[in-house]
């Protein structure tokens, strides 16, 4: 990523460098779900649109199995230049893209196919706007430097040129800085969150990979936080 690292976050430098472990151990079907995101930019892309994903949950961590439902947010820029938020209620194109990608989907795996979770969306017209105007209270703004900050892109240039403009204004960027931290601090708070690194732990332990006994400690240390 772009944006300055958060150095000043342990806890977020915590995280990465867990999911950089876990990742190191991906499973095939993490790597075959990437494929089917870098297919349908492509696709997106050739028909003259523009599309980006950032990746939770399971798949973030590269350890998404054939149950695993997969979690994302939604990049695109909305129809007409429209402003505000986008929604699958509200933004045609929203639905439009899950559609196809579930096509594609069920054309690539067909039994195997899997469900597509969007948990949020932004609108790239609104997002580009609240950066020109230096808007350190826009929520939408807050939200792509989270996501941009522990989540796994796909199509990641498209969101660099974002990326660049907030870097180019450290006070911007400095008082969004104090949100994320925030909501980070909130993430690991939740139950839900310790349970996501017991589960990818049993994921390893079902391939017989343990879990190094500095990993262990590591993840003890992060979650209790």
């Amino acid at each position: 990523m772009t944006l300055p690292k958060l150095s000043s976050n342990s806890n977020i430098i915590k995280f990465l460098g867990l999911k950089k472990f876990f990742r190191s151990h991906e499973t095939g079907v993490s790597r075959e779900r990437i494929e089917d995101f870098k297919k349908f930019n492509k696709l997106i892309n050739y028909g003259g649109d523009e599309v980006a994903f950032d990746i939770l949950g399971s798949l973030n961590f590269g350890q998404a199995t054939s149950d695993s439902d997969t979690d994302i947010v939604m990049y695109t820029r909305c129809e007409e230049g429209r402003m505000g938020e986008c929604g699958l209620e509200n933004c045609y194109k929203i639905a439009l893209f899950k559609h196809m990608f579930l096509n594609l989907v069920t054309f690539e795996h067909n039994s195997q196919a899997y469900k597509l979770e969007i948990v949020d969306c932004i609108n790239l017209n609104q997002l580009e706007k609240d950066i020109k105007d230096k808007n350190a209270d826009s929520a939408l703004l807050i939200r792509f430097c989270f996501y941009r900050s522990i989540c796994r892109g796909v199509n990641r240039r498209l969101l660099h040129k974002y990326e660049n403009m907030i870097s180019d204004n450290l006070p911007l960027w400095e008082k969004i800085s104090g949100s994320l931290e925030e909501c980070f601090e909130g993430i690991i708070k939740s139950s839900q969150h310790t349970y996501s690194f017991h589960k990818y732990a049993g994921r390893l332990a079902e391939k017989g990979i343990k879990l190094p006994g500095s990993m262990t400690e590591k993840i003890k240390d992060y979650l209790k936080q």
